[in-house]
């Protein structure tokens, strides 16, 4: 009868129990010696083989897990009556602290876990000292760490790092060196583990909004789509790129380098981040937006995968941080009257006579972080048929809102073109000084008025006398601190807006008034510009409160141009009558025309508009990027004032400025008219449509953002459509009612 076979075997789990043995020599059923005795002067090894055991891949093999191994007990060996008895003698720094602790076949780690814990503590003495470590994917095998030569005896197994998505580590354990094989056909000198760590991943979500300054220094927020980031985390005490997160296809972008892009939404999505501490930093900003490039907007993802986010640049989206990129605005505009307070009013462009005095006004929004911007400038840019006066620099004035002190030299520089000089530019620049006080005190606006007069140089067309100004200011502020990513120097962005005024003229022709071919020469007028109240003004109520504008003799052929006007009611009065000559019994007599009876009236009503000149922005290689445009109110409504016949009206959404959505297009159920199975039309499932529901993706006016379930509107060139309960906040979803036109055709059965 052989003996009963107890082996040395492990369970490599949280609490390993270990199995103590004595092993005969006996004989395999294949014939072969078993040895019982442990060969002590041999070396082993362990494997261990970890896997993340993730949801979404359980048998995921992890990299970066760290392990240490201590020998806690030493295998001795007796031999009796032909029997090996194998024992664990615990080391001495067990022993020290618990003089009567076991080891035996019975016992698990959590058993002797307060004596081990306390073996490894700082203070101990002496202290349980590591054997070696290992950390998976070192030795070129994903998931794999490997302790080798290892001497006989029983390890504690403790995990020591890991990657900062493992919140949970791997319970200790216990291994012994060697372990029997479970068939008891010997020693297992070579141990193999594979235990799991449970992943915890978090999310962060970045929405990227616009604030569009009006010149007046009101805004608007929308979402912005092409601002880049770069997200780092935090290791130590240094940040590194994270190269290769795992974005959304429909929320952002990202490239090989781990620059990340806002998608049309304005937003980033960012799923299976890791627990620990993170930024992102703003590498660049659309065109015209101010970059922040000092700002770095942290966050953290907690172990049970809640997300941190200051409250400074929280979003009202969950787990979403909000990051904001200025765009300041200008506008130039021209005195066009007062109103019933007595006020000035400002359009874009007026009339004058040749030397009026234009009062001209150029308002600038001011971002909230000027005083961050490198440059903040103000520019006019005037017309030759402008005079800038001598006292024009004191006519010129700088106001805020709101209001602050400004002080030249000081505050600003003001450079002005020279006394009587036709035409020039003037500029105004802040000084650092200048731009803290502007931020300091929120001033949100910046307006600029001066006078100047209209001179002889003014032209008479469509165009009218355009004066221009223009707002430069840098598109960003970036740190000097080298820790941000490689950033592009901020550059200088320039607003231009214009203005214009016109002036008009008058062609006089003087006739005989027998004979219209005839041209008379020498006739003398005075032009009075009147408004007054008589219907029929006389030469004196005109000298008494009418403006002479000047006076005017007919040329060789009987005309006078006048050019320099501006719209209003005229009178020309004749002051000479021209002469003619008459040969009567051979001699020449000379004879003067009589004199117009009553002055002359002549309307001068021009209607006028602003024509700027479209200006189009390529790319380095050609390519359009951007196309700036003004439109004409006047011919909205498809007849213009001057008689100009508009066909339609274009209606356009802007790329920048928009709010991105979902339509659903819902067309007819059936191919046919009557889907049944009467009248020799196919089955009711054959005739189904479908295409009867189809989603496109689009954008909308800005606000259609503020929109609630339940509000209609009409999409031009499409239909009308009804926002859907389904919508939420930045994804709006509408519903089309009504078709503008019904495009179905009844197929004819065959």
């Amino acid at each position: 009868m052989k003996k009963a076979k107890r082996f040395l075997t492990g369970l490599l789990s949280a609490a390993l129990a270990l199995s103590l043995c004595a092993m005969p020599a006996m004989a395999a059923d294949n014939g072969e010696t078993i040895t019982s005795t442990i060969n002590t002067a041999q070396k082993g090894s362990l494997t261990i083989n970890k896997y993340e055991g993730d949801k979404q891949d359980p048998e995921k093999l992890l990299d970066g897990v760290t392990f240490t191994a201590y020998k806690v007990a030493d295998i001795v060996q007796s031999t009796e009556a032909g029997t090996t008895d194998v024992k664990m003698q615990p080391v001495e720094a067990l022993t020290k602290i618990k003089s009567d602790i076991q080891i035996t076949s019975e016992t698990k780690y959590d058993d002797i876990k307060d004596t081990v814990d306390a073996a490894l503590a700082e203070d101990a003495n002496p202290k349980l000292t590591a054997f070696a470590t290992a950390t998976t994917g070192d030795n070129g095998i994903t998931g794999q760490a490997v302790f080798s030569e290892m001497p006989v005896g029983v390890y504690l197994i403790v995990e020591t790092g890991a990657p900062s998505q493992i919140v949970n580590k791997t319970a200790n354990f216990l291994v012994s060196i060697p372990m029997a094989k479970e068939d008891g056909t010997g020693w297992n000198y070579d141990i193999v583990a594979n235990p799991k760590n449970a992943a915890v991943y978090g999310g962060i979500s970045l929405k990227k909004y616009g604030k569009n300054y009006n010149p007046d220094g009101t805004f608007s927020e929308v979402a912005l789509s092409g601002a880049t980031f770069y997200l780092q985390r935090k290791e130590g005490d240094d940040w590194v790129t994270v190269t290769a997160p795992t974005v959304s296809d429909s929320n952002g972008s990202v490239d090989a380098s781990g620059l990340l892009t806002t998608s049309a939404n304005g937003m980033i999505n960012i799923t299976d981040l890791a627990p620990g501490t993170y930024r992102f930093i703003e590498h660049s900003a659309p065109q015209g937006y101010i970059m922040d490039g000092q700002a770095a907007y942290e966050f953290t993802i907690n172990n049970d995968q809640t997300v941190t986010i200051s409250d400074a640049y929280k979003d009202t989206l969950a787990n979403t941080i909000k990051v904001v990129n200025e765009k300041p605005n200008m506008e130039k505009q021209v005195k066009t009257g007062v109103d019933a307070e007595n006020k000035d009013v400002y359009g874009k462009a007026t009339d004058a006579s040749v030397g009026d005095v234009v009062t001209w006004k150029v308002t600038a929004a001011v971002p909230s972080n000027v005083n961050k911007l490198a440059k903040y400038i103000l520019t006019d840019n005037m017309s030759n048929a402008l005079t800038w006066e001598s006292v024009a620099k004191a006519n010129l004035t700088i106001e805020t809102n709101p209001h602050v002190d400004l002080v030249e030299n000081t505050d600003y520089t003001l450079t002005v073109p020279a006394k009587g000089a036709e035409g020039g530019t003037w500029t105004i620049e802040f000084t650092t000084a200048g731009k803290d006080k502007l931020a300091t005190n929120n001033v949100t606006s910046i307006s600029v008025t001066f006078n100047t007069k209209l001179n002889s140089n003014a032209t008479v067309n469509n165009k009218g006398n355009l004066n221009d100004a223009g707002l430069t200011y840098s598109n960003g502020f970036n740190s000097t601190d080298d820790k941000y990513p490689d950033q592009p120097e901020p550059k200088d962005e320039v607003i231009k807006n214009e203005a214009s005024v016109y002036t008009f003229g008058m062609n006089i022709e003087k006739v005989d008034g027998k004979d219209s071919r005839g041209k008379l020469q020498g006739a003398e007028f005075d032009l009075y510009l009147y408004n007054g109240s008589e219907t029929n003004p006389t030469e004196a109520e005109l000298k008494k409160n009418g403006v002479k504008v000047g006076n005017y003799t007919t040329d060789v052929n009987g005309q006078i141009h006048v050019s320099g006007l501006k719209n209003g009611t005229y009178y020309l009065v004749e002051t000479k009558a021209p002469t003619y000559h008459v040969v009567e019994n051979g001699v020449t007599k000379t004879y003067s025309y009589n004199l117009l009876k009553e002055p002359v009236k002549v309307v001068v009503a021009v209607e006028y508009e602003v024509k700027e000149t479209t200006t189009i922005t390529t790319d380095e290689n050609g390519n359009v990027t951007c196309v700036h445009a003004t439109y004409d109110p006047a011919t909205f409504g498809g007849d213009a004032p001057d008689g100009r016949k508009v066909r339609g009206t274009i209606h356009w959404v802007s790329a920048k400025e928009n709010t991105p959505l979902t339509a659903r297009i819902y067309d007819r159920l059936f191919n046919v008219e009557n889907p049944s199975d009467d009248s020799g039309v196919n089955s009711f499932e054959e005739n189904l449509n479908p295409d009867s529901l189809t989603e496109k993706q689009g954008y909308g006016e800005v606000a259609l953002a503020t929109a609630k379930a339940g509000d209609r509107f009409q999409f031009m060139r499409d239909g009308y459509f009804c926002m859907d309960k389904d919508s939420a906040p930045g994804a709006p979803v509408f519903n089309r009612t009504v078709a503008l036109r019904d495009s179905f055709n009844i197929k004819k059965n065959k």
